[in-house]
């Protein structure tokens, strides 16, 4: 929550003042009254003492007094909301560099558990397809709503083999059915490619012939880099390569997404847990102002009102 205007605030410090305040009237009125009234006359003209119907007024009045307080502050509520109806494919390297355990357990267990919480994330009625890549890409799951087929799939991937980048972002336009998405005066779905890898392309397409495809579907791309910078990663007895940065962060730029790099298996859940959040909510902000004002003003009038009725004979 924000509040715009804090100083109004500093009037909820009269509450507690006015309540004592009250309570000590209510005190000294009853003794006053318990000294020089006639008990006997008063039970006869007012045969119920009003009880705790005396404290409801000025209640009322405490409670209106915060509404409007509360109101002058102009409140904003951020609300997380649902974006139903997007569309997500996860696009995971599975060459034979991500059996490297620089990144805990191996870089694709990292990957598979981090990519699993991303999926929890979303709302149910997202779409969300998966493809893996090494030397070729697959589809190993097309776009459902159908979160656990999604988790079967990402489960049962393996590594093995080269680094096909472009050929893997290209399967992955192509299930987001591209040609009604460049169409004029359509607004398409949502849609978000999460693509993690951590290498340099050297199989298939070449990924900068992609990229125009993509931005004219209007699909975004972020992308992730996993991997110890400066490390001496090894499989096999066999040191590995690093992470083609400027062409990652090319792709992202170009298509609206961001570029991110993750060292350790915590970073990694983070940044997923961070995408989740871009294509399956949407943050609303609602101002509190209007409702807490109108509520503070019809407290205070039916305190009046309730006053009135009440204690038309003897208040």
């Amino acid at each position: 929550m924000i509040i715009y205007q804090p100083a109004f605030l500093l009037g909820l410090l009269a509450i507690p003042v006015l309540i004592a305040g009250y309570l000590l009237a209510q005190r000294t009125r009853r003794a006053y009254t318990l000294r020089f009234t006639n008990l006997e006359l008063l039970r006869s003209v007012l045969p119920r003492a009003p009880g705790f119907r005396r404290h409801v007024p000025p209640a009322m009045f405490v409670l209106g007094g915060v509404a409007l307080l509360g109101g002058l502050a102009v409140p904003v509520l951020n609300l997380e909301i649902a974006r139903n109806n997007a569309d997500v494919i996860l696009v995971i390297d599975v060459s034979g560099s991500m059996q490297a355990t620089d990144v805990a357990p191996t870089r694709l267990d990292a990957a598979k558990t981090a990519a699993s919480a991303l999926i929890d994330q979303l709302p149910g009625d997202d779409r969300i397809a998966l493809i893996s890549f090494s030397s070729t890409a697959t589809l190993k799951q097309p776009l459902t709503t159908d979160h656990g087929a999604v988790h079967a799939a990402l489960s049962s991937l393996k590594p093995g083999g080269g680094t096909a980048l472009g050929t893997a972002l290209e399967l992955a336009l192509s299930q987001l059915n591209p040609v009604s998405r460049t169409a004029s005066g359509v607004q398409p779905r949502p849609a978000m490619i999460v693509v993690l890898t951590d290498g340099v392309s050297n199989q298939g397409i070449d990924p900068q012939r992609v990229t125009p495809e993509l931005v004219a579907a209007r699909v975004k791309v972020q992308t992730i880099g996993i991997g110890l910078r400066n490390g001496n990663a090894t499989v096999g007895g066999e040191p590995v390569g690093g992470v083609d940065e400027a062409t990652l962060t090319a792709i992202a730029s170009a298509t609206g997404g961001k570029y991110f790099y993750a060292q350790a298996a915590g970073e990694l859940q983070s940044i997923y847990s961070t995408l989740a959040t871009q294509v399956g909510w949407q943050f609303q902000q609602v101002n509190l102002m209007v409702p807490l004002l109108i509520a503070g003003i019809s407290l205070v009038m039916l305190g009046a009102v309730v006053s009135l009725l009440w204690f038309r004979v003897l208040p």
